[in-house]
């Protein structure tokens, strides 16, 4: 009697080690996928804004209009005026991006172009998803 509670009260903590062990782990396989998701949309996006020609600080709401015509939607964040183009048509206009597209976005019928206006100029851009 006495060996089955020593060996109850000794395997009793591994247990608890092993749950806790468990959880650290999903909490770390978790944040791992995050951060390798993020960086793979950081780089579908500046690969799509490099095979658009769009640059940062550089190009303007005219340049971005007469390249690729009137935005499908418009939108406000805080202070910034959005442009949103579907990725689609967009290849269309662009064989770089419909080659790009091809490799980094596989369903470019369900994405779409953001592209963030401070004043005149192009802040960023990233592809979304179609709401």
């Amino acid at each position: 009697m006495k060996k089955v509670l020593l060996v109850a009260l000794t395997s009793l903590p591994l247990f608890a080690h092993a749950g806790l062990f468990d959880a650290v782990t999903d909490a770390v396989s978790d944040t791992t996928k995050e951060m390798a998701l993020g960086a793979a949309d950081s780089y579908t996006n500046e690969a799509v804004q490099k095979a658009l020609g769009i640059k940062e600080g550089v190009s303007t709401r005219a340049s971005i209009k007469e390249k690729f015509g009137e935005p499908a939607s418009t939108g406000k964040e805080e202070q910034l005026e959005l442009w949103y183009y579907d990725m689609a048509n967009l290849s269309e206009s662009s064989p770089t991006l419909a080659q790009t597209g091809k490799a980094l976005v596989p369903e470019l019928d369900k994405k779409q172009v953001v592209i963030r206006f401070e004043g005149e100029t192009v802040k960023s851009l990233r592809v979304v998803d179609k709401a």
